[in-house]
């Protein structure tokens, strides 16, 4: 139990804590506005209402079409749908606000800002927030005794459930966010480059890679991958997307010319 515990809390900090403490971070350091980080946060919000009427709208016209996929196929193909028309207008939105922003954005310094902004609010929204509140319930019945409790017998199933969950599954929760967070940041950077190079081939690219890290976590829960195995996968997506930051020279920036910045 305190194994649990420790692991959920650790959880917590990386899902809720690590995005709210990068935001600081580039707010103090790298003189990021706090309004070009709104913008990444505006913009994951905006991505998931079109995603959601997109997606509504591709499984109404199955539905019209009269096509009867199996059970299985078609939660399959409604998976692949949501990863590819996510990865596609997420990029389209955060170069939209890059593009049409009534301000300079397209620097190295807002693009980490709106990356933050973007997956850090992913992060706390589908990760750090659910854990939370079902860690609070955890807590609240910690000393749960299902003979005198006037709970409902199928909410202390459960209660005694998630009390019985594996160590390493917050762990591994944690560190695919932590994965996914920093490809996020990585997604922007690329966005970045469409306007400083001029090249918008950079657009497909950040698509590509949103959808193998996307695609690769959405495949690793759906296959029910060993723990230990996800783990390692995160941490190799995340050593890949440092060497890719690291190529697109996304590590040099100036901290002492933010600092004296006003």
């Amino acid at each position: 139990m305190v194994l649990l515990i420790a692991a959920i809390i650790i959880a917590l900090l990386v899902t809720i804590g690590l995005p709210i403490l990068a935001s600081i971070w580039l707010n103090k350091n790298l003189a990021v506005s706090w309004r070009v980080m709104i913008f990444g946060v505006l913009a994951y919000f905006i991505n998931q209402l079109l995603v959601a009427l997109v997606f509504s709208g591709i499984m109404a016209l199955h539905d019209y079409s009269g096509l009867n996929l199996a059970e299985q196929a078609l939660f399959t193909t409604q998976l692949v749908i949501s990863i590819v028309i996510g990865a596609a207008i997420g990029v389209l939105i955060r170069w939209a606000v890059l593009r049409f922003a009534k301000e300079p954005l397209d620097n190295l310094e807002s693009a980490y800002g709106i990356g933050v902004g973007f997956g850090g609010t992913e992060s706390i929204i589908r990760v750090g927030l659910p854990l939370l509140f079902t860690f609070i319930t955890m807590l609240s019945n910690i000393n749960l005794d299902p003979q005198t409790s006037t709970l409902d017998p199928d909410m202390i199933i459960q209660l005694e459930a998630l009390w019985q969950v594996p160590v390493l599954v917050p762990l591994a929760g944690s560190l695919e966010r932590l994965a996914s967070f920093v490809m996020h940041i990585t997604v922007t950077i690329m966005i970045l480059q469409a306007f400083t190079q001029k090249n918008n081939l950079w657009l497909g690219a950040a698509v590509g890679l949103e959808l193998l890290v996307n695609g690769l976590i959405v495949w690793l829960a759906e296959v029910g991958l060993a723990y230990g195995w996800v783990v390692g996968l995160a941490v190799l997506l995340m050593i890949g997307n440092f060497y890719l930051l690291y190529l697109l020279n996304a590590f040099d920036f100036d901290i002492t010319k933010a600092n004296g910045k006003t």
